[in-house]
């Protein structure tokens, strides 16, 4: 385990993914803001230019598609949920069924762009969608179906055909870059809890965590991210970097960490709290780099005193 001393870590280059610090979306060759004041949900990129989710004044959702230069080219209304490929090149987003009279209904549509064509497919049964990666050509998204609303199941679409159940997965965590792995809880039984990574195609496990949750991968699919699955907090106390076919932790790090995501095969990039916590109204952050093979870390970022730091999905 390896403790954080972020006042002592040496500076390292700039993040090579985009994040966002408040309305600012950075790095990964991006400068630019996000117009308006609506709470912001999330960032991804899109060829040279940004997609942000928001919250509009009456709690609806509004997709913004940003140019280059960071001008609104578009909005598309009822948008909550929103991923891009790693490659920038393509990316999915969701509208969710309305509330009426306060209550959850059913019908959502899922989008998928890419240069500058946007494919849909009708969703009538669905509610509660989240997209969750663009891999190989398909989008893999979550979601409640009528009648069987308790657990959210994952589902994968090719634009230009329909979406079918990937039945191997149940209870969706996180999808690997490539759509090979992904990590699930139980549906049922008496693992609830506890984290399973499994094969995508062939549902075959190849471990299982009851002390991490496993949240994301590494774009080569050998190393899966953990925190702990007991964090009662704002933040978590640690980050993991665990081998993807045994479990077995390969890295540890101690700290208060809001965010982290595999910056390469061998890099973790994280959100770690300098001072303060929470909402507080002084609070400092930092975006850290630490290797996976060395455990070594640097400041990726100056420390910041921005409210949302996060990355780009």
């Amino acid at each position: 385990m390896v403790d954080l001393e972020l006042g002592t870590l040496p500076k390292g280059r700039g993040p090579q993914l985009s994040y966002r610090l408040d309305r600012a979306v950075l790095g990964g060759g991006r400068d630019l803001k996000v117009p308006g004041s609506n709470t912001i949900l999330d960032v991804a990129g899109l060829g040279d230019g940004v997609l942000a989710t928001t919250l509009t004044a009456d709690g609806s959702g509004e997709l913004l598609k940003l140019n280059s230069a960071g001008a609104v080219v578009r909005r598309t209304p009822r948008i909550y949920t929103l991923v891009s490929a790693s490659d920038q090149a393509a990316a999915a987003y969701a509208s969710d069924a309305p509330l009426v009279d306060g209550q959850m209904t059913y019908g959502a549509t899922l989008y998928s762009e890419r240069g500058g064509s946007v494919q849909s497919v009708e969703l009538p049964d669905v509610r509660s969608i989240k997209v969750m990666a663009y891999a190989n050509g398909q989008v893999y998204y979550s979601a409640s179906v009528k009648g069987s609303e308790k657990v959210a199941k994952l589902y994968s679409w090719r634009p230009g055909s329909s979406s079918r159940l990937v039945k191997t997965v149940p209870a969706p965590l996180a999808i690997s870059p490539d759509g090979k792995l992904a990590s699930s809880l139980p549906a049922t039984g008496s693992d609830a809890g506890c984290s399973t990574v499994r094969g995508v195609t062939t549902g075959d496990r190849l471990f299982q965590s009851c002390e991490q949750t496993i949240g994301g991968f590494t774009p080569d699919g050998s190393v899966a991210i953990g925190t702990p699955a007991n964090t009662d907090g704002n933040c978590a106390i640690s980050v993991a970097a665990l081998n993807v076919r045994s479990g077995a932790v390969i890295r540890q790090w101690r700290g208060c960490f809001y965010r982290v995501v595999a910056e390469d095969n061998d890099n973790l990039l994280m959100v770690a709290l300098v001072s303060g916590g929470g909402q507080a109204p002084f609070s400092k952050s930092v975006l850290v780099r630490c290797a996976i093979s060395t455990g070594a870390c640097e400041r990726a970022t100056e420390i910041t005193a921005a409210k949302e730091v996060d990355f780009a999905r």
